[in-house]
């Protein structure tokens, strides 16, 4: 969905035309028992996960992005580590059935979340694509 507020353009991922609900939980099980709480009374209903996010070259890069532990929001899952782990997180979420979707909170200021979801879309496409055996 485009938006002419928001200086890269987009402001919302989605597909389909089902209704959004977001939520946030301290860990993925919570999120699932949510999430089946919400899908039992209407199946048409996307669940969409906050998970705050700390991405960079690498983990230890990323975990200083993160900063410390007691100033990152309790109540959202968490990730600190490569756009690849990222994609491979969000792909598990999804497979698992813990959410539908996920909204990406930057850990920091300097976290460019834009570019961060840009880059994991592409490689989500590239997991979807048939392989050659």
């Amino acid at each position: 969905m485009a938006d002419e507020r928001d200086p890269d353009g987009v402001s919302e991922l989605t597909g389909g035309d089902q209704q959004i609900v977001r939520v946030a939980a301290p860990d993925l099980q919570q999120a699932r028992r949510v999430r089946s709480r919400i899908r039992a009374g209407a199946d048409d209903v996307a669940v969409i996960l906050d998970v705050t996010v700390a991405v960079a070259g690498d983990f230890r890069a990323a975990q200083q992005v993160l900063g410390p532990l007691e100033d990152v929001d309790a109540a959202t899952v968490h990730y600190a580590g490569t756009v690849d782990g990222l994609a491979g997180l969000i792909a598990d979420i999804v497979s698992a059935q813990v959410a539908d979707g996920v909204t990406l909170i930057p850990a920091s200021p300097r976290q460019d979340v834009g570019s961060v979801g840009r880059d994991v879309l592409g490689r989500l496409d590239v997991r979807e694509q048939p392989r050659a055996s």
